[in-house]
């Protein structure tokens, strides 16, 4: 009757928990259908790439007591959930409304993370102003807003949202940037109000807070209620050492975040005085007391940047480095005023004219009697250097399967860990124990199936990768993205300075013909021309070079094409220099001799990677002739140039050069007949048409040595390669085909969009033609046409930026196959590239990306796992750091991934089987009424698995890169076959021991007390001595070598850890000393005969487990998966397959897809979403749908 009531006891306080739980439960999921059904809330942007969803709150009384109720009631466990999940305790704590009347913000970013803000209102007499746009003020008695990633929204009451706090750049034109003369005292200080002190201001936590945080992390949680459990089960020694172990844990973690913290605030936290325009004086203030629309004093002798701003008046030479990675100096340039166009300013556009956060401005030039000034623009966190230290600070999760399956097993693990629960209870309460000790007992059975030490086990490998990749100069600074490297199947470079060099030879020049006609073959040098000559004035001229010190610094083709002229570069600062030109000092040029030559560098109009041209207003001493000199790319500079200026067969020797590799550029002039006062004035479209074509540059830039030999590599793995490079379509496929990113033996077809009255399709028959018709529609109001042309027979494509921000905007349903067979993206922007790297991964590519860091910042962050060539602080925002400059980075990171993955697998597989095969060992023992002993614990724990899980890690990485990728995915039927079949084998051989014992004639029966804790039996003792084997047995079976990881031999602590444990093992199982009987309370089997046979019963399940391995789950079960999923596919259609798989086997051998019939269906692509319906539609509603399918579609 006792057993009877204590079983119902247990079972009513499980119910009235159950009922909670499922209560609390209920009432969160019908918040959470209720914001479903409400709205899917309100999307802000944050910044040019990211936005956010957000949800209004407000406080709601009864809600917060029965929150405090269920945290009273469940010892707190309740609110810790709700720790975990914001997004809970915002619907289970607050209730839904308007984001007018909102208390608190619920908000959910692009990668699914939720968070919650405080709304704060602020009022003060003074008022507060707020930025509108084109720069005028408008003031506010209050001010309501919530900060979200140190970035400031604020509520605007005409709009009904909140948005993000606008900086001064928003839509403000050139013109009236010209004509902004700063803010008053009284002003500045209103803005103040809003915007705060212009700092990136770091706040460093207390040791107490870190502590805090740390401990309530989950695992850490779980690890504190296993040892209490072990502390009240009387298990101390073990208890004491995780418990040791823990906190030494907590303080490296807590040390490490500190030091960072630290570190980076260094870093970024710095202040200057500089001279700002206030009230029409100059002032001299603190940098931290700037704000958006002050007129500041750049230095003369340079400064560090403390915000951005944009230069109104002089020049600077600036070194970006530290946000690029690039460490060759920049000219900046004052803004041009716009004049009639009215162009609105662009900090991405106006990046020339920009000065950001971060950057040091060596030296400034500027007029005589005028200084250089610039508008500050953005301050604090939204700086381009606040939005990168921003980026450090909230890095983009990793998104990994590897992780989830992680999560999922462990969930499986605990569902066994409650069938065990179950057992004990119904076991013990039978038996007559006592409630404390059948609670005791069930929670035990917890920390036995789901190990408390697996996450610092998981990251042995890890560990041991990062180590390996220090060691040859790769710098990691995540992780975590180490075992995603593992996964990776594309491979993104860029291509200057990455897989090409830095530098540039230069090869010759092909000057225009006089008369017209065409171009001449032979090429000729600058020494080949008279020194007035306009081609050698041009290359002295035409170019951004600047003095530092007594060395020449600029862009690398500036330099060689200028070297190239042999003439003498001059900055004068001198103010007789700028009387005579009546400008700001010019930079000279001269010819060596004495008598030669010399022009001034009036003004300069930078290079842009949007018009992909830069020219120089240039005049010659004691002349009055002023001649306009440009440089850039062939097909926009002739695009300038008179038609007659340009030869019949330009772009026959274009692309005979580009094809080849060559880098080419254009050189034009044009006489002014204007004067030099008019043609200073002149805006950069007015000044740059009716050009006179002089000639065609060439450059040669080398393949890096080791570029070839890593793309090789790369294929041969099955690793596809894409270059994505701003150079030009022909330039860059030839320098591909060079190193093999395209593929010599198959055919390649390139992909341009050009202006027309009509759509085009067609293949030219001049090379291999897939189809000889033409088919020509008419579209709508923006025309445009796309041609394909195979140069050679393959199937690969290749396309420019332009095409690609039309594929973007006006085909995104035929993206996805464009982007899974185009292996060169040229004339790519960096926001382009960013753009590739997402759509990538949205079709299920696990992306790499590896540049310079120079143009490549976006791309490096947005990739899985971007690897830098560069120093600086942009490198912090990339996973991993190389500091030699070349790709033969992306193998070793690609093999060290593999390995820690592999090595991840397996030591995951091997803590599954080690806390299923414990569990297993205590039930059995369980049901003999005792429990394994504390030393016997402590033997497994503390000995053999530490031993294992530290070395097991330490396996290096296999030399080569094997032709099939490594598993991803923890819950693939690969791994849980090895799981149960090994799980199988390992209750088999335990039970059989248990058995066994009891059938010798020596046995002697187990007599229960259920006073006692544990009882030496020869059952417990047998189960015991074969399960320290068993752990033996699955960590070798478990350590995988080939193809991944080298052979276990080549770890000598795990193979010394392997053989120590076997030796003791043996040890124990023959003759253990008597004091180690006595500590851990084993009861030896008198017969040395059956000791014997349990030795060899261990060896022959070491047989076994490797045998099912090796044949079955590595041999066998592939071949049989494989069939039946072939089977499965021939019948049904259906197969697991990534979208990029899908697309690949859907478009065929052929590009076809691209010119084929249109074909009548509705379907949605459901990564890159969007509908689309070419069934009944008009041809013109689907601009034809150049790009259409074929016939039959797989499923997406």
């Amino acid at each position: 009757m006792i057993h009877f009531t204590v079983a119902v006891c247990i079972s009513g306080s499980s119910f009235l928990y159950l009922f909670l739980f499922s209560f609390m439960f209920c009432h969160i999921r019908l918040f959470l259908m209720g914001l479903s059904s409400a709205d899917g809330g309100t999307s802000v942007e944050v910044d040019e790439r990211t936005r956010i969803t957000i949800w209004g709150y407000c406080e709601c009384r009864w809600k917060r007591f029965l929150l405090r109720l269920a945290s009273f009631l469940t010892l707190g466990f309740f609110r810790l959930l709700l720790h975990w999940k914001p997004s809970l305790y915002v619907k289970a704590a607050l209730t839904r409304c308007s984001l007018k009347r909102a208390d608190v913000v619920l908000i959910r970013d692009e990668s699914f993370q939720w968070s919650r803000r405080p709304v704060r209102v602020v009022s003060r007499p003074e008022n507060f102003c707020l930025l509108k746009q084109g720069g005028t003020l408008r003031e506010h008695c209050s001010l309501r807003y919530f900060t979200y990633r140190k970035l400031k929204f604020v509520w605007f009451a005409e709009l009904g949202s909140f948005h993000r706090l606008q900086s001064f750049d928003g839509n403000i034109d050139c013109e009236s940037l010209h004509a902004w003369r700063g803010w008053t005292d009284e002003q500045a200080s209103k803005l103040m109000a809003v915007y705060g002190t212009n700092e990136i201001a770091i706040r460093l936590k207390s040791v107490l807070e870190l502590v805090f945080t740390e401990v309530l992390n989950p695992f850490y949680v779980f690890q504190l209620f296993s040892v209490t459990i072990w502390f009240s089960d009387t298990y101390y020694y073990y208890a004491s050492i995780v418990l040791l172990m823990s906190a030494c844990s907590v303080a490296l973690d807590v040390y490490q975040i500190k030091k960072n913290q630290i570190a980076l605030q260094r870093t970024v936290h710095k202040a200057d005085v500089i001279n700002v325009l206030r009230d029409q004086q100059l002032q001299c203030v603190s940098t931290m007391q700037l704000v958006p629309g002050d007129v500041i004093l750049i230095p003369a002798e340079g400064c560090i940047m403390m915000c951005d701003a944009v230069l109104i008046f002089g020049n600077c030479i600036v070194n970006e480095s530290s946000l690029t990675g690039e460490s060759v100096p920049v000219m900046k340039t004052a803004i041009p005023a716009g004049g009639a166009t009215q162009v609105n300013y662009d900090h991405k556009i106006h990046a020339k004219h920009t000065l950001y956060c971060g950057t040091h401005v060596l030296q400034t030039r500027y007029y005589s009697g005028h200084e250089v000034k610039a508008v500050v623009t953005r301050t604090g966190f939204s700086t381009q250097k606040g939005q990168l230290v921003r980026s450090i600070m909230y890095p983009k999760p990793v998104d990994f399967e590897f992780t989830k399956d992680l999560l999922r097993f462990v969930g499986v693990l605990a569902l066994i860990a409650s069938v065990g629960i179950i057992y004990t209870i119904v076991l013990m309460t039978i038996r007559g124990s006592n409630i404390g000790k059948i609670f005791v007992r069930a929670l035990d059975l917890i920390t036995i199936c789901v190990p408390p030490a697996l996450p610092a086990a998981m990251t042995m490998g890890v560990i041991a990768a990062e180590s390996r990749l220090k060691k040859r100069h790769i710098y990691c600074i995540s992780p975590n993205t180490v075992n995603t490297c593992g996964g990776i199947n594309v491979v993104c470079f860029d291509k200057t300075g990455t897989l090409t060099e830095d530098g540039l030879d230069f090869l010759g020049i092909l000057p225009t013909p006089q008369q017209g006609g065409i171009f001449r073959v032979e090429l000729k040098q600058a020494r080949d021309f008279d020194a007035g000559h306009g081609i050698v004035r041009a290359m002295a001229c035409c170019h951004s070079l600047t003095q530092m010190g007594q060395q020449l610094a600029g862009d690398p083709l500036d330099l060689v094409m200028f070297n190239e002229t042999g003439w003498q570069f001059e900055e004068s600062q001198a103010v007789n220099e700028s009387e005579r030109f009546d400008i700001l000092p010019p930079t000279l040029v001269r010819q060596p001799n004495p008598n030669g030559v010399e022009i001034a560098v009036l003004k300069q109009f930078p290079f842009s990677s949007d018009l992909q041209r830069m020219s120089v207003l240039t005049r010659e001493l004691l002349s009055n002739e002023v001649i306009l000199y440009c440089k850039g790319a062939p097909e926009t500079v002739i695009s300038l140039c008179r038609s007659s200026s340009i030869p019949e067969n330009f772009d026959s020797v274009l692309g005979y050069y580009t094809k080849r590799g060559f880098r080419v550029l254009a050189l034009a002039m044009r006489l002014m007949d204007t004067s030099l006062l008019k043609a200073m004035k002149m805006s950069r479209d007015a000044i740059e048409h009716d050009l006179t074509l002089l000639a065609l540059l060439i450059f040669e830039n080398r393949l890096k040595p080791q570029t070839t030999p890593v793309i090789g590599q790369l294929r041969k793995a099955g690793i596809r390669t894409v270059m994505v490079t701003g150079d030009n379509i022909l330039t860059a496929t030839c320098v591909a085909r060079e190193c093999s990113i395209v593929d010599n033996s198959l055919p390649l077809y390139f992909v341009e969009s050009v202006e027309s009255d009509t759509l085009t399709f067609q293949l030219h028959p001049d090379e291999i033609t897939l189809s000889a018709e033409e088919e020509t529609r008419r579209p709508d109001a923006d025309q445009f046409s796309v041609q394909i042309h195979q140069i050679k027979p393959s199937y690969q494509l290749a396309v420019s930026g332009k095409t690609f921000d039309i594929f973007c905007k006006r085909f995104p349903h035929l993206l996805p196959k464009l982007i899974c067979v185009c292996n060169v993206f040229a004339r790519m922007s960096p926001e382009q590239k960013t753009q590739l790297v997402n759509i990538l991964q949205q079709l299920d590519y696990i992306v790499a990306m590896c540049g310079d860091g120079a143009n490549d910042c976006g791309a490096l962050k947005a990739a899985h796992a971007g690897i830098s060539l560069s120093g600086g602080e942009a490198s912090i925002a990339s996973p991993f750091t190389y500091k030699l400059a070349n790709i033969d980075c992306v193998v070793s990171v690609i093999r060290e991934g593999r390995a820690a993955l592999t090595t991840s697998f397996g030591i995951f597989k091997f803590m599954a089987s080690y806390s299923l095969t414990q569990f297993l060992s205590v039930s059995l023992v369980y049901w003999l009424g005792s429990n394994l002993a504390d030393f016997q614990f402590l033997f497994i724990d503390l000995v053999l698995i530490t031993l294992f899980t530290v070395s097991f890690g330490r396996t290096p990485a296999a030399d080569g890169l094997h032709p099939k990728a490594p598993n991803v995915c923890i819950m693939s039927s690969n791994s849980i076959s090895s799981l149960l079949l090994q799980l199988v084998t390992v209750i088999f051989y335990q039970v059989f021991s248990f058995v066994y014992v009891a059938k010798q004639a020596w046995f002697v029966p187990h007599y229960f007390s259920p006073k006692a804790e544990v009882h030496p039996s020869y059952q417990a003792t047998g189960v015991f001595l074969i399960s320290t084997f068993q752990y033996i047995t699955l960590v070798v079976v478990y350590s995988k070598s080939f193809p991944y990881r080298k052979s276990m031999f080549s770890n000598r602590l795990f193979l010394f850890s392997v053989l120590f444990a076997v030796g003791i093992s043996t040890m124990l199982t023959l003759n253990p000393p008597a004091w180690i009987v006595d500590l851990l309370e084993l009861k030896m089997p008198p017969d040395m005969r059956f000791r014997t046979l349990l030795l060899l019963l261990a060896l022959i399940n070491f047989l076994h487990c490797l045998l099912i391995e090796e044949c079955i789950v590595d041999r066998l079960l592939p071949c049989l998966l494989k069939r039946l999923s072939k089977k499965r596919r021939l019948t049904t259609g259906n197969s697991k397959r990534t979208e990029f798989e899908a697309i690949l086997e859907e478009i065929g051998a052929t590009p076809a897809w691209i010119v084929g019939e249109n074909v009548g269906h509705r379907r949605r692509f459901t990564k890159l979403g969007g509908f689309y319906n070419n069934a009944n539609l008009k041809v013109d509603d689907q601009l034809n749908m150049y790009l259409c399918e074929q016939s039959n579609y797989s499923k997406l």
